[in-house]
């Protein structure tokens, strides 16, 4: 085989290699290289594919070299800061996205109210609910009066005591001796004349009053009196003691009180009595039972009262002394004539003013009270809203002091209401308006 034909196999057997090639490249003159996935020589130029598929020609007269590039070639150098590695993202896209929602992140959140200091908003709620009272607040309500006019009846027909005795109508000692004793003023002796008695030596004989006559009679000791009422038992004597009535609860008064303390039937009594003019005068104490009687408190102290008032009409009429409170004075005077404070149950007696002393008194446990514990309490309501300050109003007659009183005896609480008379006489009355209150005894 001659030379040309030579040269010509050779050719083409490149050519074919070059295209088989997987990776090859040109040197063009000027020492740039074109990299191409294969190279392919038609006539005049090199077709070189791209690695997008696109294939470029390049004239062989620009050609300088053809290097073909086999797998296992190692790469060459890359400078510093390069690497090797498979297409990447970029961090921000090239262009910006075209979704409204994308652009207006870049403005923020929208603008906002700033949040009113008052809270305007308001929520309707419906009216129709069925478990509770929408209509509590709108609704009109009675309020408490300040003055509790409630009034309970009670039974009149009570068989335990006497309920018509403090309306009861009583005879009471006369303060003035009214009779009259007729005398011959002619001096003639009577028919029934034996010599015992004369006739006044003048028709107009003087008769001194009972005022004058008591002041010349000479009074008795305290210790007499006490004998002359416990004269009825004869064993009283010998347990007897006589001692002056004194303490703030009876100095008010302004009179000198005595107090005389036997047993009569074995049981322990006592007398108060003053003396005056000329005379023992039983006004306090367990007068009853000196008498001989069975009287309820009230007619007790009706009776004191009316004894109290014939004692002090020797002295003027009950009055009260210089200096000394009107309350005071009628507070004293409905201790003495209660039998069972200033008697031997010696209980005791309180002024009720406002409503805390009360309480003071009702926190107190009452033992051996026969009263249950719910009752007790509605009679404690009962008090307390009955507490009301002492007043004393002037009248045309006299003062009428009204105040509140709570007794040990049952634990009741009273109204009293004590007139001062202008003419000298004092009267008392009152009105139960609780009991079984604090410590007391049944």
């Amino acid at each position: 085989m001659n030379r040309f034909v030579m040269s010509i196999v050779v050719a083409a057997s490149l050519v074919t290699a070059v295209a088989a090639r997987a990776d090859a490249s040109l040197v063009l003159t000027d020492g740039q290289v074109i990299k191409g996935k294969e190279i392919t020589r038609q006539g005049d130029n090199y077709l070189v594919t791209m690695a997008g598929g696109n294939a470029v020609p390049f004239p062989a007269a620009l050609v300088r070299e053809v290097r073909i590039s086999d797998d296992g070639d190692v790469p060459p150098p890359l400078p510093p800061g390069r690497e090797y590695a498979e297409p990447k993202p970029l961090t921000e896209p090239l262009y910006p996205s075209q979704d409204p929602a994308d652009q207006l992140k870049v403005l923020g959140p929208p603008t906002q109210w700033q949040k009113d200091a008052v809270d305007t908003s308001w929520t309707p709620t419906s009216a129709y609910d069925l478990n509770k009272d929408v209509m509590a607040g709108s609704r009109s309500t009675w309020s408490k009066s300040a003055v509790d006019t409630t009034w309970t009846p009670t039974n009149a027909y009570d068989t335990t005591k006497d309920v018509m005795a403090g309306s009861k109508s009583t005879w009471s000692s006369n303060a003035v001796d009214t009779t009259v004793k007729p005398q011959d003023g002619w001096g003639f002796k009577p028919l029934s004349f034996k010599g015992a008695s004369q006739p006044p030596e003048f028709e107009n004989a003087y008769v001194p009053p009972p005022a004058e006559v008591a002041a010349a009679t000479p009074a008795p000791a305290p210790w007499t009196c006490g004998e002359t009422l416990f004269a009825s038992d004869a064993g009283a004597a010998a347990t007897m003691r006589v001692k002056p009535l004194a303490g703030p609860a009876y100095t008010a008064l302004g009179v000198p009180l005595y107090v005389a303390e036997a047993r009569v039937d074995s049981k322990p009594r006592a007398a108060v009595f003053t003396i005056a003019g000329g005379s023992c005068k039983l006004v306090g104490g367990d007068a009853d039972a000196v008498m001989g009687l069975n009287l309820s408190a009230d007619v007790a102290m009706t009776q004191d009262a009316a004894a109290f008032n014939a004692a002090m009409a020797s002295r003027g009429g009950a009055r009260v002394p210089a200096g000394v409170d009107k309350l005071d004075y009628a507070l004293a005077f409905v201790s003495l004539v209660d039998p069972r404070t200033s008697g031997s149950l010696g209980a005791a007696m309180t002024l009720i003013t406002k409503p805390d002393e009360l309480k003071a008194i009702t926190s107190k446990a009452a033992t051996g009270c026969t009263l249950s514990k719910g009752k007790r309490r509605k009679e404690e309501r009962a008090a307390t809203a009955a507490v009301k300050a002492p007043r004393i109003t002037a009248g045309k007659d006299g003062d009428v002091v009204t105040f509140l009183t709570w007794s040990g005896a049952g634990g009741t609480l009273y109204r009293n209401t004590v007139v001062l008379s202008r003419d000298g006489v004092v009267s008392a009355k009152r009105d139960t308006l609780a009991s079984h209150l604090g410590v007391h005894t049944d």
